[in-house]
C-alpha cells in the first residue's frame, strides 16, 4: 500500500508518468473510493487482481486526515524458515578437541608469521575443531 500525493513537489507530467509505470507493468489499482475528502489518494497496488480482496474504505485513525484502507492479502506461499542451529557446548567433547589441538605442530604452523596471521589460523582451527566435536541442536522459532 502506498500515499500517492503528488501536490506539495509537483513536477511537469510526473502523473502522467506514474499512471504510465502502473499501465506498463500491469498493475492492479484497488482502492476505488476517495480516501481523502473527495480525492483518492492512497492506492493498493497489486500485480495480480486476485491477490486483493475485500478493500474497504473506513473512518480516519486518530488525527489523520486520511481514511483507512482495510484489505485482505490472499497470497499463498512456504514460509521460509530458516533453521537455526546452537552449540550444545554442554554435551562438547573435550577430550577429543584437546587431542586434536596436541596433534598440530604450532612451531611450523605459525612460524614466520605475522600475529595477526597467527591469529587468524589458531582462530581457524579452533573453529574447525568445534565444529567436529561440539554437536548442534536445533533451535525453535
Amino acid at each position: 500500500m502506498g500515499l500517492y500525493s503528488r501536490h506539495l513537489y509537483r513536477v511537469p507530467g510526473e502523473d502522467q508518468e506514474f499512471l504510465n509505470l502502473v499501465q506498463d507493468s500491469f498493475l492492479s489499482q484497488h482502492v476505488l473510493e476517495a480516501t481523502r475528502g473527495e480525492n483518492m489518494l492512497d492506492i493498493v497496488l497489486s500485480s495480480q487482481k486476485e491477490f486483493v480482496d475485500n478493500v474497504k474504505i473506513c473512518e480516519p485513525l486518530g488525527c489523520s486526515d486520511h481514511n483507512q484502507i482495510h484489505f485482505i492479502i490472499k497470497v499463498k506461499g512456504e514460509r521460509n524458515r530458516k533453521i537455526r542451529y546452537r552449540k550444545k557446548i554442554h554435551k562438547g567433547r573435550y577430550k577429543d578437541m584437546r587431542e586434536y589441538l596436541a596433534k598440530i605442530d604450532w612451531n611450523n604452523t605459525l612460524k614466520n608469521k605475522t600475529a595477526t596471521e597467527c591469529w587468524n589460523i589458531l582462530k581457524s582451527e579452533i573453529d574447525c575443531v568445534v565444529g567436529k566435536f561440539v554437536p548442534l541442536k536445533k533451535q525453535r522459532k
